[in-house]
């Protein structure tokens, strides 16, 4: 299995400020990839769309994860590093929580379309939680897919780093400094 270093993941809890930081990335010139699951999730609602998780969580989360592999593949012609909101192990774990038996072809995906040997990890952070119409379970059910979603990149070989619970500005000057001296 060998790593794509200048890939890096930042994941963790909803709502703990994730996509805001691979915002300001973006906005510092680096190359982003936005989450799958909300972008998936907001064209579906545009278009009265099926694939929703409330309405057939098994083809969302195939879909997430075929659209992670999409985007994984794409930034490949990116300058680097790239900054990837959440990442493909962690779709293995979304279809594990929705009931599925994972197949030969998702372990797959994880093993050949590899990330940076570090992923950044964002703690549930109750302070800065919000519901809104793409956010709607309260804070205590959205922690719940941490642990797992954390845990499969773990069991993937990967290493973590804790975001500490800070500015945004201080969030990307400490992922930039471990993206800059490879800690």
């Amino acid at each position: 299995m060998l790593s794509s270093p200048s890939f890096y993941v930042i994941t963790g809890a909803s709502g703990a400020g994730k996509s805001t930081l691979v915002a300001a990335l973006s906005e510092l010139g680096y190359s982003t990839v936005q989450e799958a699951a909300l972008a998936i999730l907001r064209e579906q609602q545009e278009c009265n769309g099926s694939i929703l998780p409330w309405v057939d969580r098994t083809a969302f989360f195939e879909a997430v994860l075929a659209r992670n592999i999409s985007n994984h593949q794409a930034a490949r012609t990116q300058k680097t590093p790239v900054f990837f909101d959440r990442g493909i192990p962690e779709c293995l774990a979304w279809l594990q929580l929705s009931g599925q038996t994972l197949e030969l072809r998702h372990r797959a995906a994880v093993a050949t379309h590899r990330y940076a040997s570090t992923v950044f990890v964002a703690e549930p952070w109750a302070e800065i939680y919000v519901q809104d119409a793409e956010r709607q379970a309260g804070f205590e059910r959205a922690t719940r897919s941490y642990e797992p979603t954390v845990a499969a990149y773990r069991e993937a070989g990967y290493k973590t780093c804790l975001l500490p619970k800070v500015s945004v500005k201080e969030r990307v000057a400490f992922i930039l400094e471990r993206v800059e001296t490879g800690a």
